[in-house]
């Protein structure tokens, strides 16, 4: 019996043109009933164009810009955050956001300014510590 692959491998392995198609297509769940709502919404879009404008251009070379890296990052945890506070149960974009994101995390990460490289990392560093120690 052959094992079926998951979600996230299947992310994981598929062609860039797809992705980006399927960042395109599906909702962002967020249905405006009021201000808040119109901004998280609008802010979505925003990150949909950026992702969409950058997946479809990928050059295939297996890397990622760590700066884009962890902008994208810092995007989904406040997604999240903002998704959670309103209290929106349909979270189909953002679980998609996540799986693009593990498959970020499997690109080798470069640094377009090598003098930059300690910044960079100690910013990420700090980012994940406080994810895992909110206090």
């Amino acid at each position: 019996m052959k094992r079926s692959d998951s979600i996230s491998d299947s992310l994981t392995t598929a062609e860039w043109e797809l992705v980006a198609h399927t960042l395109a297509t599906l909702s962002n769940g967020v249905e405006p009933r009021n201000a808040a709502m119109r901004k998280l919404r609008a802010q979505l879009g925003v990150i949909r164009v950026i992702l969409y404008e950058k997946i479809k251009r990928w050059d295939g070379d297996d890397s990622i810009d760590l700066s884009f890296f962890m902008g994208s990052y810092k995007s989904i945890q406040r997604m999240e955050r903002e998704f959670d506070a309103m209290g929106i149960k349909r979270k189909d974009f953002l679980i998609f956001l996540k799986l693009l994101l593990y498959r970020f995390e499997k690109q080798k990460l470069k640094v377009k300014k090598p003098h930059v490289t300690r910044s960079e990392f100690r910013k990420m560093k700090r980012v994940v510590e406080d994810e895992y120690n909110p206090l």
